[in-house]
C-alpha cells in the first residue's frame, strides 16, 4: 500500500508546481502583453508625433480639453515637457530598439500565456516549451535594460528598474520551470 502511494505523491507534487507555475505564467503574460503593447503604441505615437526637427511646439491646453481630461493647465504642460525630454534624450537607435523588443515581447507573451494554461492542464508540451519561451522573454528584458543603461540618464530613470524587474521575475520563470521539468524526469525514472 505504502509503495503505491509514494508514486502518486510525487506525481502530484509534479502537478502541482506545473499547475502553479502555469497559473503564474498566465497572470504575468496577460500584464506583460500590456505593458510591451504600451510601449510598442508609446514608441509608434512618439514617430508620428515628433516633427522632423526635433523640436516640439509650445503646449496647447485648449481650456475644453483640459476640463474633459481632468487636467489643469500647468499638468498639460508638464505632460509636454515630459515628451519632450524624452524625445530629446533618446539616442536615435533607442526608439528601434524599443519598439523591435516589444514587439517580440508581445509575441512571447502571448506565447506564455498558451504555455501557462498548457501547464495547468498537465500537457507534456508545454513544460518543455516553457523554459525557452520563459528564457526569450529574459532575454528580451536584459537587452532591454543594456539598451536603457546605454540610453542616457532620462530614459535610464524611466527605464532600467521596470525592466530589471521582469528580468528577475522571468528568471524564477525559467528556473522553476527548469528544476519542474528535472523533477517531473526524475519521478519517472523511479
Amino acid at each position: 500500500m505504502a509503495d503505491t502511494m509514494q508514486p502518486m505523491a510525487g506525481n502530484a507534487r509534479g502537478a502541482a508546481w506545473r499547475s502553479w507555475l502555469g497559473i503564474v505564467a498566465i497572470v504575468l503574460g496577460v500584464l506583460l502583453v500590456a505593458v510591451h503593447g504600451t510601449e510598442w503604441t508609446r514608441q509608434h505615437v512618439f514617430a508620428i508625433a515628433a516633427p522632423a526637427s526635433g523640436e516640439l511646439p509650445p503646449a496647447e491646453c485648449p481650456e475644453d480639453e483640459l476640463i474633459e481630461e481632468g487636467l489643469s493647465v500647468a499638468e498639460c504642460e508638464q505632460l509636454v515637457s515630459n515628451v519632450r525630454s524624452y524625445l530629446v534624450s533618446a539616442p536615435e537607435w533607442f526608439p528601434g530598439l524599443m519598439t523591435a523588443l516589444s514587439a517580440f515581447g508581445t509575441i512571447l507573451a502571448f506565447v506564455s500565456i498558451v504555455v501557462g494554461a498548457g501547464l495547468v492542464d498537465h500537457r507534456a508540451w508545454a513544460a518543455t516549451v516553457a523554459v525557452p519561451v520563459f528564457g526569450g522573454l529574459a532575454l528580451i528584458d536584459a537587452v532591454a535594460f543594456i539598451g536603457a543603461i546605454n540610453a542616457g540618464p532620462i530614459l535610464r530613470g524611466l527605464y532600467l528598474w521596470n525592466h530589471l524587474q521582469w528580468f528577475v521575475v522571468h528568471m524564477m520563470m525559467t528556473v522553476g520551470a527548469v528544476a519542474g521539468r528535472a523533477a517531473s524526469t526524475a519521478e519517472i525514472t523511479r
